[in-house]
C-alpha cells in the first residue's frame, strides 16, 4: 500500500491531507485493477461518458472529461482499434463525429464498473451504508454537483 496502512497521526487533523491520502490509495488500487483488464482510469471515464450519452461528439467528451483534444483523439483511435467504440458522421453537421460504444466496449465497461464497485467497497469498508451515502452527498456538494 502507499506509505503504509495508515497516515501519520500528526497529519490526521488536516481534512485535505486525509482526502488526498485516501484518494491516492483508492486511485492506485483502481488503476491496478483496471490495468488487469487493459484500461486506464482516464479510459474508464471516457467510456462511461460515451455510454451515458450515445452519439456524443468528440468535443463534448473533451468538455465532459477535461481530457485535452489531442489525447482524446488518440484515446478514441485506440478504442476503435480495439473494437470498443466507433465514430460516425454527425447527422446534422458532417464536420463533427459522434461516438458510440460497440457491444465489446459495453461489455468491457460493465466489467470495469464491477471492479470500480469492488474497489469502492474495499476503500469504504470501515463506513456504514449511511456514512457512505453521507460522504458521497458531501463530496458531491463540494464538487458543485448538488
Amino acid at each position: 500500500m502507499l506509505g503504509g496502512d495508515r497516515p501519520p497521526e500528526a497529519l490526521g487533523q488536516y481534512t485535505g491531507f486525509l482526502l488526498n491520502w485516501v484518494g491516492a490509495r483508492s486511485r492506485a488500487r483502481f488503476g491496478a485493477v483496471l490495468a488487469d483488464i487493459g484500461l486506464h482510469p482516464r479510459e474508464f471515464g471516457v467510456l462511461t461518458i460515451i455510454a451515458e450519452r450515445p452519439g456524443i461528439t468528440q468535443q463534448e467528451i473533451v468538455d465532459a472529461t477535461q481530457v485535452d483534444s489531442s489525447t482524446m483523439v488518440a484515446t478514441l483511435d485506440a478504442f476503435e482499434e480495439r473494437g470498443l467504440a466507433t465514430r460516425r458522421v454527425h447527422p446534422e453537421d458532417r464536420r463533427k463525429r459522434t461516438v458510440h460504444l460497440t457491444p465489446q466496449g459495453q461489455k468491457l465497461l460493465a466489467r470495469a464498473k464491477e471492479l470500480a464497485g469492488a474497489v469502492g467497497d474495499e476503500t469504504f469498508a470501515p463506513l456504514t451504508g449511511a456514512e457512505r451515502r453521507q460522504l458521497r452527498a458531501l463530496l458531491r456538494k463540494l464538487a458543485g454537483l448538488d
